[in-house]
């Protein structure tokens, strides 16, 4: 038994103008591109089982791509829990998932064409099979800072930094070398939303710099950057008086710089020589929901701002049609082991405490978490978040349609579902 690696990468940026996903504010496409965005596919290969990776500079993707990508995937022999694709977040990135209604926007035929596209690169990296070795370390950088701060209300009304709240250090740094020693590949990870830049051009914020800085340092070989749990996490970008700052560009390249040298610095140390075992496993964490809104809370919705009045609208049609809006929201959980290394991938932006809690509750294994993987479902804020409120709590269902409007918001018991099923995943691996 020997592992192969194949890998492969190509740029996905769009002609401009198209419009982009991640701020809700905006009110026009993008009007250029400040950088390239991504796609990156790893295909692994051991003892006839096969798994893939793919990486993608997008905000979040919906059944549209995942199914398309996970059909390709299966014809090549990859299974659907064996297939797993994680985005960068980037707030700078087109609009992609298939959501029809004012202020939705997306552009059919680039996403047409995405799909196409990425699907060719799973078959490129098939066909780029080779013997190859995996080691793995962890490093460590604070460019992030938690943006739940609490008010003196005792809630968390908006997203200021709070540098007294968790962030998770790790850099996990993933390397697969070819024959004689020669880096192929770094997959690499950190867990922070890409916002450091704002505005109206396409780029892939701090991950795009972060790999430009790996490709100068190791010529040859190809960085992939995957997103942790950094659902409350902002970059460390800001203003004198205590607010996140939205740019320069200068702040991008810096931050992302800061990473770079960050895999750079735990590729010094020793990295851990991987097993050739290969497996994959797969569950879905059935979330417990809030519950329907009452009419009284869509009347008020529904004379509020415009993003309030489109979920009323919708979210009053769904009820008509069904009855009610979902008691549970199914997440993803997926694992994939290479050797002794466990990646536990969930759907949806994962606050940085769950992330930190699968972790703390495996602590005989090297497990490495990752937010934003597969279906973007929802934000599941941690256990301590609920009583505090906020976006990630509330606010951030009322901007989730996918496939249909959901309650606003998850039960606190949602925490400990998810940390469970993860535990399962890691655990049947």
């Amino acid at each position: 038994m020997s592992m192969q690696a194949g890998i492969a990468n190509t740029t996905i940026t769009p002609q401009c103008p198209i419009w982009m996903t991640g701020f809700a504010a905006r009110t026009a496409p993008a009007d250029g591109v400040y950088a390239d965005i991504e796609a990156s596919a790893v295909v692994l290969e051991s003892d006839g089982k096969r798994a893939a990776i793919i990486a993608l500079d997008l905000v979040g993707i919906d059944e549209y791509l995942l199914d398309a990508l996970r059909e390709t995937a299966a014809g090549l022999g990859i299974p659907a829990e064996c297939t797993l694709v994680n985005c960068s977040h980037t707030h700078c990135a087109p609009s992609c998932r298939v959501v029809r209604g004012s202020n939705r926007h997306f552009d059919e035929e680039w996403l047409s064409d995405l799909k196409d596209k990425v699907a060719s690169l799973l078959r490129e990296a098939l066909e780029d099979l080779q013997p190859s070795e995996i080691d793995y370390i962890v490093g460590s950088c604070t460019l992030g800072i938690n943006r739940r701060r609490v008010g003196d209300d005792g809630t968390a009304g908006g997203m200021l930094p709070d540098p007294h709240k968790p962030i998770d250090l790790d850099v996990p740094v993933l390397r697969i070398s070819g024959a004689g020693g020669t880096p192929r590949a770094l997959l690499f990870s950190y867990a922070a939303h890409p916002t450091t830049m704002g505005g109206q051009q396409i780029g892939p914020d701090y991950p795009g710099p972060a790999r430009d800085y790996l490709r100068q340092s190791m010529p040859g070989c190809v960085p992939i950057f995957l997103q942790g749990c950094g659902g409350d996490v902002k970059p460390r970008n800001l203003t004198p008086d205590g607010r996140f700052a939205a740019g320069p560009i200068e702040m991008v390249y810096e931050i992302g710089h800061e990473l770079g040298r960050a895999v750079i610095a735990a590729l010094c140390g020793r990295p851990t020589r991987l097993g050739d075992e290969l497996g994959c496993a797969s569950a879905l964490a059935q979330l417990p929901t809030r519950g329907t809104p009452s009419e009284q809370r869509l009347e008020q919705l529904a004379n509020g701002n415009q993003w309030e009045q489109m979920y009323a609208d919708v979210a009053r049609k769904t009820i008509a049609e069904k009855g009610g809006l979902a008691d549970y929201l199914p997440v993803e959980v997926q694992g994939i082991r290479i050797g002794d290394l466990r990646m536990v991938a969930m759907g949806g932006e994962i606050s940085v405490e769950i992330g930190l809690e699968v972790k703390r509750r495996l602590p005989e294994l090297p497990v490495w978490t990752l937010g934003y993987s597969n279906l973007l479902r929802c934000y599941v804020a941690s256990l301590g978040a609920h009583p505090e409120g906020g976006y990630e709590v509330e606010t951030s269902f009322l901007y989730s349609w996918t496939p249909e409007p959901r309650p606003l918001g998850l039960k606190p018991e949602s925490v400990a579902v998810l940390v469970d099923t993860a535990i399962g995943v890691v655990r049947s691996l």
